[in-house]
């Protein structure tokens, strides 16, 4: 059975899961009745043993037909002769409805995935256990070769998120005016063509179109490369030629290596195992990730929160997602998850939206502490590392707070940094530390020494109730617009 029929053989073993859809409720509670809820327990060891199979039954097509068949040295990578890529390539070609040739152009692209890059081919065939899966859905759904499935590696080496600088984006490269014409909308919030499976059902109907015209693959793939429009430049320039190889010289370098390139993948997936060349592990399997529908607006970190799971792995199974939140759909719209967090999303649905809803957009789960907000002025010396162990936070997402673009902070540059409560407790308490070794007492003062980079701001919001214009009022010679560290100021706490 060969890949495509394994995973449909294992589709029909999966469970379907209907999400419950209740009503959110947007008002902020300061107490939480506690309501008993069944042991579904039992429910997440049927997850563990589904998994478990999947694994198991992948590990086992492994063993019999792509492990080290060679046995040869981890870091082994045998040199095969011209003419051994030149059998191989024929050898695919017979199987295939592509014209394969085994030229120059395509041995040297065959070489540069076996060997300067077999790191990157490593990782392809790591994607591939989730990707592949998906472009096979959609080539069967619309009676295409298998082999467009490798396609993706050579334009985007399995990036969902990849985009050029011509503004291509997603796994099969969209430009907007294409995407959108398949239904590829782009909104500030959503861009479809990131999403593997919408992407690869346009792709699919999109080839089709393009081989409908040529009546020829390699065509389909050279227009779907540079555009139509250009190929049938290429067709007139060359006296009317109607093959790849024949108009090749009149098309952009891109698209002269493209046909070469494509080659070249399906030669390397193929013969992986010959060059000694293996998946790194897997982050995902295809069939260890499901769908799940959603009716209002999420954001990441709040499903983080709720879910337990890591923003970074959220975000990878959801690229179409361009922002931190998840908007509203007009009507109904879904998201991808591990299939052990389905449970857990149904569990927590109307919280997730709940504390995703602009009204409580900085509260968190109903059993963590409301999220405060600080504002901190950037002292000179100060890094992005430094105020993340301070505030007990990341500093990705203090560059999310303040839309910052690079880790260059620039002295008195004022952030919003948002807190829970113990975080607020722990940056209190080091900040007390550090300050009680600059404080001296003497009466009804406290005597508090300056710091480089200190402003009158920064220490009257380390004393409840004093403010900049009392350290004014105590201290006549004080020059706001330029504090000289080591000196002495009176504070008196109220």
């Amino acid at each position: 059975m060969g890949n495509w029929g394994w995973y449909i053989l294992i589709g029909f073993l999966t469970a379907i899961i209907t999400p419950v859809n209740g009503q959110t409720d947007t008002t902020i509670v300061d107490t939480v009745e506690v309501i008993e809820k069944p042991d579904l327990s039992f429910v997440d060891n049927y997850d563990s043993m589904l998994v478990a199979h999947y694994r198991e039954m992948k590990h086992f097509t492994l063993d019999t037909g792509e492990l080290n068949v060679l046995n040869l040295p981890a870091d082994s990578f045998p040199i095969f002769s011209d003419d051994v890529f030149k059998l191989r390539i024929g050898q695919l070609d017979q199987q295939s409805p592509f014209s394969f040739v085994a030229n120059d152009a395509t041995i040297t692209m065959i070489k540069l995935y076996a060997y300067k890059r077999k790191r990157l081919t490593s990782k392809m065939l790591a994607y591939g256990e989730l990707y592949f899966p998906i472009f096979e859905e959609y080539l069967i759904k619309y009676d295409m070769p298998l082999e467009l499935k490798y396609l993706p590696i050579v334009e985007s080496a399995l990036n969902p998120k990849a985009k050029s600088s011509a503004g291509a984006g997603g796994l099969w490269q969209f430009m907007p005016k294409t995407g959108m014409m398949y239904g590829l909308s782009i909104t500030s919030y959503v861009d479809k063509r990131f999403d593997p499976y919408l992407a690869s059902d346009a792709a699919c109907q999109y080839l089709k179109f393009l081989h409908s015209i040529y009546d020829d693959w390699s065509m389909a793939l050279a227009a779907y490369n540079a555009g139509p429009g250009n190929v049938n430049k290429a067709i007139r320039r060359s006296g009317g030629k109607t093959t790849y190889w024949e108009i090749r010289p009149y098309l952009f370098k891109e698209t002269r290596n493209y046909i070469p390139a494509f080659t070249a993948v399906n030669y390397i997936m193929n013969y992986a195992s010959e060059h000694n060349l293996y998946p790194n592990k897997p982050l995902f399997l295809a069939l260890e990730v499901d769908t799940i529908h959603i009716c209002d607006r999420i954001e990441f970190e709040v499903l983080e929160e709720w879910l337990g799971y890591e923003i970074s792995k959220l975000k990878y199974l959801n690229p179409k997602f361009i922002s931190n939140v998840i908007p509203k759909p007009d009507s109904i719209d879904f998201i991808y998850l591990p299939n052990f967090l389905i449970g857990d999303f149904i569990m927590h649905e109307d919280s997730i939206y709940k504390y995703s809803s602009l009204e409580n957009k900085y509260f968190v789960a109903v059993n963590k502490p409301k999220k405060v907000l600080k504002t901190h002025y950037v002292k000179s010396g100060e890094s992005l590392s430094a105020l993340a162990k301070k505030y007990n936070c990341t500093e990705q997402e203090i560059k999310a707070w303040n839309l910052l673009s690079s880790n260059y902070l620039k002295s008195g540059k004022k952030l919003s940094i948002y807190l829970e409560g113990n975080a607020i407790q722990n940056a209190s308490s080091s900040a007390n530390k550090t300050d009680l070794k600059q404080e001296t007492f003497s009466g009804e003062f406290i005597y508090y020494t300056i710091r480089k980079g200190d402003t009158l701001w920064d220490i009257a919001q380390k004393y409840n109730g004093v403010s900049v214009d009392d350290l004014k009022q105590h201290n006549r010679s004080l020059n706001s617009n330029n504090l000289k560290t080591g000196t002495k100021i009176k504070i008196v706490k109220k």
